[in-house]
């Protein structure tokens, strides 16, 4: 009998367009849960357009997009807000951290305005990302690569089946930037499909499948280009 669990997303065809030009011509991918996947492609190749499509903020004009098994290219608007809030997680380029909250607050927000509701899920993630002294910190005081993991958890804390993440290594230097692709290797060790958008080599080498995004057509690449799979451990420096 095949036990295999069901891909965590599948587009086809997926397509989008902007009456400037530019968008996404053509993107096919399959995401399978427990996987972590690097997207590379030029500036202008449409890699914020297939954000925006995998993680619903953006409909489809062509193709189809499942996650967790929902045809979300057939879903009404509410169905997709709803779907997008309870099983996609996003770390923005810019973090969106709410600077008057301190860290475990800034997770909480995921969950809505009652935030002591989810203090201990959020903490006890922070907790396991290796933040734990850091809860109660205010998001102004810490560094690059502190904000980015309090940023991560933030997509994470509500088990989300899909994790999406904008040049989470921008500017950190490389040490810190370890520190956030172990916070991202995490949530895939948990169950998550996590899709990164980058420039950089190491996250795909950290990835354990690449792709590669040019005038608008997303391609796969052979998985030994993307590096050794989970290449970043807990070993490692931070």
């Amino acid at each position: 009998m095949n036990t295999a669990s069901p891909p965590a997303v599948v587009a086809e065809g997926l397509a989008f367009s902007y009456a400037s030009g530019g968008g996404v011509r053509r993107a096919d991918l399959t995401l399978g849960a427990g996987t972590m996947t690097a997207v590379e492609g030029p500036s202008g190749s449409g890699k914020s357009t297939l954000l925006a499509l995998l993680g619903l903020i953006l409909s489809p004009a062509a193709g189809s997009l499942h996650i967790d098994g929902a045809a979300t290219h057939a879903l009404q608007a509410a169905e997709r807000d709803l779907l997008r809030r309870r099983s996609i997680g996003i770390v923005l380029q810019d973090l969106g951290l709410l600077p008057f909250l301190n860290a475990w607050e800034n997770v909480a927000a995921a969950f809505g305005p009652r935030l002591a509701r989810h203090r201990t899920a959020a903490r006890d993630l922070l907790g396991d990302l290796g933040m734990g002294e850091l809860v109660d910190s205010p998001v102004a005081e810490l560094s690059g690569g502190q904000r980015q993991r309090v940023a991560v958890a933030r997509a994470a804390v509500k088990q989300p089946v899909l994790v999406l993440a904008d040049e989470p290594t921008s500017g950190l230097d490389p040490a810190t930037a370890r520190s956030v692709l172990r916070s991202l290797r995490a949530c895939a060790e948990w169950g998550a499909a996590v899709l990164v958008v980058t420039h950089d080599a190491a996250v795909t080498g950290a990835c354990d499948r690449r792709q590669v995004l040019d005038d608008g057509v997303l391609s796969a690449v052979d998985a030994g280009a993307a590096g050794t799979p989970g290449a970043v451990r807990e070993g490692e420096p931070a």
